[in-house]
């Protein structure tokens, strides 16, 4: 019978004394459940094969007549008919009891795969399963073997003793699978503790029933399924013979035995064989469990096929609520190259109809294989109506549309349109939709934006912005700005805009605001009448005079003078109703004038008007 291997060069090193004898560096919690049999210390008879195979009673070999030597044991294995024209592939599993690993000379001593322990379940009636449980090795042992080429699968040290508690298991390690190429598969080592001085556990206490262990174990490789990988079962003769209905778990998913011995009697299905817990392989310092792995070309995780825990997930943008599910869509690459769905992966979602947090997944099809997970943030939605409901000279009221999807309102404001918004007002109430901004200066110009809010346990999800409302307060007055110079006024306050407008020096412009820009520079919105046009824009602040508006009253005729004193000459008469502009006031022997400026016949006049025949507008 001849059977096909995959040989790599062995180098047979003899470990020295020191080797065998040197103190474990990596120590666990006294809650691991592999602290016996993990660490060397104690292994139970259950891994041992008791019974006395054919071969020996009556010179025929039951069980296979196919055989090779371990270069890790220098044993000579028999391996069943079943496995005649597979692929042996040579691998080993470790945690961190191994301590330190040269990865690289555990692949140059051609080791092809290895189950590395992602952490356990305490065997004590808490059964705790947290970051504290988590293998101290795991990360290092991942990155180690990946990095040499080394294909890995991960294994979880259960002491599961419900359905609930395999799931939470089989979640365990795919929540820390991370972008780690994983081509093996995820594995849930089902055994009784072994804690130095014999079995015992949560597990073993629990003494559960063929069917209730078995639907255990069936529920974590469901789990593992579902989410794209592929699970199996590691257990030792005893449990799989004894313990269990193995039958049922390997019609459906791969069973990994564990069995010390170099001819085992399992006839149960099996695709890995546990055949030694004292293997020496070179980079590990100390015994090692060595594996025999039976591949078939059908074998989803011993082909080329290609992880796709490594792509990468355009991160998905905050979803308005809409009271449906919602299901954006994702985008995904690898190596630079965009994924097709539903030809190189599927999406699923979950949690992704109210607001909070939603989960969407990603399963590779086709050439790709595995599953990665993201998140999106369900919001409240967009704030819509915003709108200044009143406004005066030094406030303004603003109103907006009932948002019901969130359970309140943030109102951020700035003083330029694209500068910095600040928030001034949180109302928590989503009835509520106004609020009056008091305390502002007249004739400015202020931005104002609105979301909604909501928040879901500790965590609160904003809603976008409302679209940004520009309103201004009233002055009181007419203001008019002159002119410095010869300038532009611009459709925008920007000097990258256009030029409406190019005023002359001394050009008289109302003023209806005042405004700034993303850098803080001022700009008055002014309107500018030149012939039968007007034209409104904006002009920077350091061009213009910002002036007043007044009004000729009382006197039928004022005289403009040339100073502010009755015996200054005088420049011209003005007539009542008569608007001048107001540049600006000087007190004189307990009389207020004002500076006004005046344009007759195109001509102007500029001068002084005693303050009580004059009314600011």
């Amino acid at each position: 019978m001849k059977k096909l291997y995959i040989t790599t060069a062995v180098m047979l090193l003899l470990f020295i004394a020191l080797t065998s004898g040197s103190a474990i560096t990596a120590k666990a919690a006294n809650d691991d459940p592999g602290a016996g049999r993990l660490s060397g210390n104690y292994t139970p008879d259950e891994f041992y094969t008791t019974d006395t195979p054919l071969i020996y009673r009556y010179g025929i070999n039951q069980y296979g007549s196919s055989d090779s030597v371990s270069p890790y044991t220098q044993k000579t294995y028999t391996h069943q008919d079943a496995f005649d024209d597979r692929v042996i592939l040579h691998g080993i599993d470790v945690s961190q009891w191994q301590g330190n690993i040269d990865w690289q000379k555990v692949k140059a001593a051609g080791i092809d795969y290895a189950f590395i322990r992602v952490g356990y379940r305490g065997y004590g009636s808490a059964g705790t399963l947290s970051s504290s449980t988590k293998d101290t090795y795991y990360d290092k042992n991942m990155k180690g073997a990946i990095d040499a080429g080394i294909k890995v699968g991960v294994y979880i040290f259960s002491q599961a003793i419900t359905k609930e508690e395999a799931i939470e298991e089989a979640e365990y390690i795919l929540n820390n699978l991370g972008t780690y190429e994983v081509t093996m598969p995820l594995i849930m080592d089902f055994e009784y503790a072994s804690t130095g001085s014999g079995l015992g556990g949560r597990l073993y206490k629990a003494k559960l029933s063929k069917s209730k262990a078995t639907d255990i174990c069936m529920a974590f490789c469901d789990t593992i399924n579902a989410a794209g990988y592929t699970p199996m079962v590691y257990a030792n003769k005893d449990m799989l013979s004894n313990h269990l209905n193995a039958s049922t778990i390997s019609d459906k998913y791969p069973i990994w035995l564990a069995n010390y011995t170099t001819n085992t009697t399992y006839n149960g299905t099996f695709d890995f064989w546990q055949y030694s817990s004292t293997g020496k392989v070179d980079g590990i310092s100390g015994k090692v469990d060595m594996n025999f792995y039976y591949a078939k070309d059908t074998d989803d995780f011993s082909v080329n096929s290609t992880s796709i825990a490594p792509a990468v997930i355009t991160p998905v943008a905050n979803q308005p609520y809409t009271g449906s599910s919602i299901t954006p869509a994702v985008n995904v690459a690898y190596n630079g190259i965009t994924l097709k769905q539903n030809v190189d992966y599927v999406v699923s979602y979950s949690n992704n109809k109210n607001i909070g947090k939603a989960t969407l997944k990603i399963t590779g099809k086709g050439e790709y294989r595995g599953s990665r997970t993201t998140t999106f943030n369900i919001v409240p939605k967009t704030v819509t109506g915003l709108k200044a409901k009143k406004r005066s000279t030094n406030y303004i009221t603003l109103s907006w549309s009932k948002n019901t999807s969130g359970t309140g309102y943030q109102i951020y404001r700035s003083t330029s349109l694209n500068g910095t918004y600040k928030k001034i007002k949180t109302i928590t109430k989503n009835k509520t939709t106004s609020y009056k901004n008091t305390k502002l200066t007249a004739g400015q110009c202020y931005y104002y934006k609105v979301r909604s809010y909501k928040k879901v346990g500790s965590t609160t999800y904003y809603g976008a912005f409302s679209t940004i409302k520009t309103i201004y307060t009233k002055t009181g007055y007419t203001r008019n700005a002159l002119a410095k110079r010869d300038t532009n006024i611009y459709n925008m306050a920007q000097t990258t805009g256009t030029i409406v407008a190019s005023p002359k020096k001394n050009a008289t412009m109302s003023v209806t605001y005042y405004t700034k820009d993303e850098k803080g520079s001022g700009w008055y919105y002014v309107s500018f009448k030149s012939g039968s046009t007007t034209y409104k824009g904006f002009i920077p602040s350091g061009h213009v005079t910002i002036t007043k508006v007044g009004k000729i009253v009382k006197a039928s005729k004022v005289n403009l003078r040339k100073s502010y004193s009755v015996k200054s000459k005088k420049l011209t008469t003005l007539k009542r109703k008569q608007k001048v502009t107001v540049l600006s006031t000087k007190k004189k022997k307990g009389v207020t004038w004002y500076k006004v400026t005046y344009t007759k016949k195109k001509k102007t006049y500029t001068g002084w008007v005693s303050a009580p025949y004059v009314k600011i507008q």
